[in-house]
């Protein structure tokens, strides 16, 4: 686990513009439509979660559904996937104070998507 940072969003961009996929309306033609995005603005924005129980559950289920895939990537059976599940929100109700908050970061993305390739 790691938090992405503003550089993992332009590199990712840089490698979208790369990624061809197949265009059927070309008859065997690929595309990049990747290459249309363009970055406008990419900032880190701090927050924290506070509140009661009910925040908590929020934020627990922020955090599960933002991680869950790569959780599952690992093949865990149902019963570890469960128990990770549980370990976790187990380890969010200890480090949780209501008053303090849980500290968060997201990465606030604004993009363009142009309408055509750019002439050469």
């Amino acid at each position: 686990y790691f938090l992405r940072t503003t550089s993992d969003v332009k590199a990712a961009l840089e490698m979208a513009k790369t990624l061809e996929i197949n265009d059927s309306l070309t008859m065997g033609g690929t595309k990049t439509p990747g290459a249309l995005l363009e970055l406008v603005e990419c900032r880190p924005v701090p927050a924290s979660i506070k509140g009661d129980e009910d925040a908590l559950g929020g934020a627990f289920d922020l955090f599960w559904s933002i991680h869950l895939h790569s959780v599952e990537n690992a093949n865990p059976t149902k019963i570890e996937l469960q128990c990770i599940k549980n370990e976790t929100r187990r380890v969010f109700r200890e480090i949780f104070i209501s008053e303090v908050g849980i500290p968060v970061t997201f990465i606030a993305c604004t993009l363009r998507r142009r309408t055509r390739e750019r002439w050469a």
